[in-house]
């Protein structure tokens, strides 16, 4: 086939975490690389204005979506909504799933409607007037609305009192334009899983994260910040026991089918220790992304080496299962 490949291309100077979301030429090359390997001919698009820049010359039998646009809570439907006005085939969810994923708040609602446990949390859009709801008790943890990426969140995103979150709330606002998500702070472990298909939606194995000993956030936020990952010192590995693992997969099925997903996304989990009220450990779903990294050091490459398949083998399952779903509709 030939296939189309829209992206946002992460310059090796940005400012701060502003294009965090970006992909990197490697990753690029990597998938282009994947599609041509399996015989397909890989057109390069690039970001939405590219896309408009070549509707008239573009004769795509499909695209493969990886764009995150560049502002907004709505900039990564920006490609689908191109492509479905066309009416041309493209990988991943549609604009619509796009959008309600990448707004922690109104996906987080759509879990508590399908009996999917997620953190409990409260809103802060005034800088000025924040009111901690009764029931919550510290520590809480700070991140922007609609951001991905990690981005927002660092080591300060913990929060221990209210002069903490106060200052935490009003960078959020003023850095990122946008509301506050304030939630309780689930300690314990954080896990990966991921999903490939529509009828038959796959769950594919779930993978542990390391956690940060002394604040039990995840070592990728310190590492984000420029810390020395040598010098941190992580928790211990909880062990994943079949049964947490087909949970946490039940609750990753049920996250896709709820958002409508399609074809591939990944969700991100937090596991709680037990208690005396509780034998079994908490799994909390913190966010769902229907738009993630596919770099060869993120999780569906790593799950690649799990199933004892190759990257370009899973970048071209995604592609299968999107040609599938046009040929069944």
């Amino acid at each position: 086939m030939k296939v189309g490949l829209t992206f946002d291309l992460k310059p090796k100077d940005s400012p701060g975490d502003l294009l965090a979301e970006h992909d990197t030429e490697e990753t690029i090359s990597l998938i282009e690389g994947a599609l041509a390997g399996h015989g397909h001919r890989v057109v390069r698009i690039g970001p939405a204005r590219g896309l408009l820049k070549k509707l008239r010359a573009l004769k795509c039998d499909i695209v493969f979506n990886i764009a995150e646009g560049l502002s907004g809570r709505n900039r990564e439907s920006e490609v689908p909504v191109i492509l479905e006005a066309l009416g041309i085939p493209y990988v991943g969810s549609d604009a619509l799933t796009l959008s309600i994923s990448l707004d922690k708040v109104i996906s987080k609602k759509i879990f508590s409607y399908h009996n999917i446990p997620t953190p409990s949390y409260f809103e802060c859009g005034d800088k000025n007037n924040i009111v901690m709801p009764k029931g919550f008790t510290f520590p809480l943890i700070v991140k922007p609305r609609y951001e991905g990426s990690a981005k927002g969140i660092g080591p300060d995103s913990r929060v221990e009192n209210p002069g903490a979150l106060k200052k935490k709330v009003k960078r959020i606002i003023e850095d990122y334009g946008q509301p506050a998500l304030v939630e309780e702070f689930i300690s314990g472990w954080e896990f990966t899983g991921g999903i490939i298909g529509n009828d038959k939606p796959e769950a594919l194995p779930v993978v542990q994260r390391h956690v940060e000993s002394d604040t039990g956030l995840s070592s990728h936020i310190f590492e984000k910040a420029g810390m020395d990952k040598d010098k941190l010192r992580y928790r211990e590995f909880l062990e994943i026991e079949p049964e947490l693992e087909s949970r946490i997969g039940d609750y990753a099925l049920a996250a896709f089918r709820g958002l409508d997903c399609r074809d591939f996304a990944r969700m991100d989990f937090r596991v709680s220790e037990p208690h005396s009220t509780r034998k079994k450990p908490g799994i909390y779903l913190l966010e769902i992304n229907p738009l993630p990294s596919l770099a060869k050091d993120d999780y569906f490459a790593m799950t690649a080496e799990l199933l004892g398949t190759t990257y370009d083998a899973m970048i071209n399952k995604i592609l299968d299962a999107a040609v599938e779903r046009y040929k069944n509709r």
